[in-house]
């Protein structure tokens, strides 16, 4: 087979070759250098420098779950994003922009902190649940299935972290915060960290309805159906207009395009029927998502302009971790988005999960449709934003990450050596606990634990050469490896990161199959073509976390025999209650007669499903499962866990 070259490469997505440039290819360079864009007739031909000019007013607009292939800017084909197309017309697009965290509470932390989620310990999205008040972050033990300990994460962001709003308003800007904030409960919401306005922000990890009413307690309900990131963007605007005489600094933090995936419908019919060349992305839901937050940014443009505040803001525009590609959603069970030619998706350790979009404006200091693919993270936008604000950090204030203005000035390249991500927790297929380096070029995952999934204790890639991270080169280069892997040990232990042990008390014989894991009263083997449940006490029971993340009507149907006794009960667990209970909970009633028998349990969940679990009876004795089926409620199968048919058709 013929080698593609990378320009060849780049030709076949429909993307200019500076879009996939690593560090060392093109670095900065303003549109004459890199792809040619043209840039718009608005702007300035070169970033000369504005005498006389006040401190700049910054506005970051923050997508959640957008990926770095979701918009026209970066090659996607299907979806239309002609306002993020102004927007890089207007300033910098950064093709190697990184979120230090897979998923997105982590994310929002070190943006707001300027530190890496292993500093501040908030390493897994979960900013919508109660404090850990008198659990360690790093527990003395864990379930004999499990192989390692793995740490908690904190669920909020302690108020010793002195935020970049609270020093932006030391400073003598007003600071607002309108949108998704997920970085606690109260009282750790936006109003205690340094923002004067807080609509929207609360502990939600997704809206409880993408359309009026809402539902949340900071943004008080508009008409009927109204849509919400057209509401949070109007009320992002009405703040301009208020403020339009003072430096201000205005978080746009969206909900979009996070699930429940509440969209258009007018605007979803418009991309339902078409087809993307590239024949990788085609969702109409997410197209009709990514429109609507397409427009929040040209209505920020417009507002901007019209206020004549265009040369005096500073506008970022991010996104907190890669786009979705592992849920089904809409008629047709599509996946949300598809992030080739990077591998995988959010939740993953793996470029998809954590190279995202980032485009800059900044008027007199940074080049109309320029393009960067320098190494950049999210612990960066703190310093930087300090330093064009003309703040400086508390003394004795640790900050991760570096002002990248050398890069938007085009002045010169960021003097550190390298980026990282820490990610102590194991998430099914997912991801499972490692580390990551990214130096230059290269990229080297260190694996704290390895299964069939993550075989691995390392994997090595020429990000420059292998965009898509399918040559593991760890093998063929251990000189390289050992130099990453160094780094990484610093890393570690410069943040005080919380890392995996061994579990003392893992037993192999208690192992999962197929991702349901067993009670401590049970053990579960596969035999015969069944699942085999022996169960030695009262509370034999199996769960799984491996569930597609629906809503709404559902049932679990099931074929088992029993030669146990008692009650059964089916749970589920859902992002609002992740937690198994009384609550989410429905009674069957098993025939222990040692014949196979049908089982059905119609149930609602009324946020995305998390988890469920089978509770087949409440004594000893052995129990067989040949097959589980998660089903919508009119019979469309959602996922189907087959352990080899039936053992013997009894």
């Amino acid at each position: 087979m013929k080698r593609c070259t990378r320009r060849e490469f780049a030709r076949s997505l429909g993307i200019g070759v500076a879009a996939l440039a690593a560090p060392g290819l093109i670095g900065c360079a303003a549109p004459g250098v890199s792809d040619g864009r043209k840039s718009d007739d608005s702007a300035d031909d070169s970033a000369q420098p504005v005498k006389n000019r006040r401190r700049p007013n910054i506005v970051f607009i923050l997508a959640d779950d957008m990926g770095w292939m979701d918009s026209t800017v970066y090659g996607s084909r299907y979806y239309e994003t002609p306002n993020l197309e102004r927007l890089a017309a207007r300033g910098m697009t950064f093709t190697d922009a990184y979120a230090a965290n897979p998923l997105c509470s982590p994310t929002r932390a070190s943006i707001l902190a300027g530190q890496y989620p292993a500093r501040l310990r908030i390493t897994t999205p979960s900013g919508h649940l109660p404090p850990l008040e008198n659990d360690p972050l790093m527990p003395e033990s864990a379930r004999p299935w499990e192989k390692m300990i793995c740490p908690r994460s904190r669920h909020y962001l302690p108020f010793e972290e002195r935020t970049i709003a609270e020093a932006l308003r030391d400073a003598g800007y007003r600071t607002a915060f309108v949108g998704k904030w997920h970085l606690g409960q109260e009282p750790y919401w936006p109003e205690r960290q340094g923002f004067e306005v807080n609509i929207g922000g609360g502990h939600y990890p997704s809206p409880p309805s993408y359309h009026s009413p809402y539902k949340i307690k900071t943004l008080p309900d508009g008409p009927d159906g109204e849509y919400i990131t057209d509401r949070l963007t109007g009320e992002a605007l009405n703040y301009i207009e208020r403020n339009k005489d003072a430096p201000f600094f205005l978080c746009l933090w969206h909900y979009a395009v996070h699930g429940p995936w509440g969209h258009k419908e007018e605007i979803t019919k418009t991309f339902e029927g078409r087809s993307d060349p590239r024949g990788k992305q085609g969702n109409p839901i997410m197209a009709s998502m990514l429109k609507s937050l397409d427009e929040s940014v040209g209505r920020v443009l417009d507002k901007l302009d019209a206020l004549g505040l265009s040369d005096d803001t500073i506008l970022i525009f991010f996104s907190d971790n890669g786009g979705n590609v592992h849920e089904r959603i809409g008629p047709d069970l599509l996946p949300p988005t598809d992030n080739f030619p990077l591998r995988g998706g959010k939740a993953m350790i793996y470029e998809g999960g954590t190279r995202e979009p980032l485009i800059v404006c900044w008027p007199g200091a940074v080049a109309p449709g320029s393009r960067c693919s320098e190494v950049v993270s999210s612990v960066d936008f703190y310093p930087t934003i300090l330093e064009a604000a003309g703040g400086a950090a508390a003394p004795g204030q640790v900050l991760d990450g570096v002002s990248i203005t050398p890069l938007l000035r085009q002045t010169g390249k960021l003097s550190r050596e390298a980026i990282f991500c820490h990610f102590p927790h194991e998430i099914g297929t997912l991801i499972v606990p490692c580390t990551y380096v990214r130096k230059g070029d290269w990229k080297l995952i260190r694996f704290h634990m390895t299964n069939d999934d993550f075989p691995n204790r390392f994997e090595l890639y020429n990000l420059r050469e292998d965009i898509s991270e399918t040559v593991n080169l760890a093998e063929r280069m251990p000189d390289k490896v050992a130099e990453l892997d160094a780094l990484i040990g610093r890393f570690l232990l410069d943040t005080g990161a919380l890392v995996p042990v061994p579990n003392p008390d893992y037993d192999p014989k208690t192992a999962p199959v197929d991702r349901w894991f067993p009670s401590r009263d049970c053990r579960i083997s596969r035999a015969g073509g069944a699942l085999v449940i022996e169960s030695a006490g009262p509370d034999p029971f199996i769960q799984t976390g491996d569930v597609p993340k629906e809503s709404g009507e559902m049932l679990i149907a099931f074929r088992m025999r029993s030669s146990s006794a008692g009650g059964g009960q089916f749970f589920w667990a859902t992002g609002a209650s992740p937690q198994f209970g009384p609550k989410l909970r429905l009674d069957f009633q098993p025939v222990h007669d040692g014949v196979w028998h049908e089982y059905e349990v119609r149930f609602t969940a009324s946020h995305r499903l998390q988890s469920v679990r089978i509770d087949p009876s409440t004594a000893p004795g052995r129990i067989e499962l040949d097959r589980i089926c998660l089903l919508r409620a009119d019979g469309r199968e959602l996922k189907t866990w087959d352990f080899g048919g039936a053992a013997g058709g009894e």
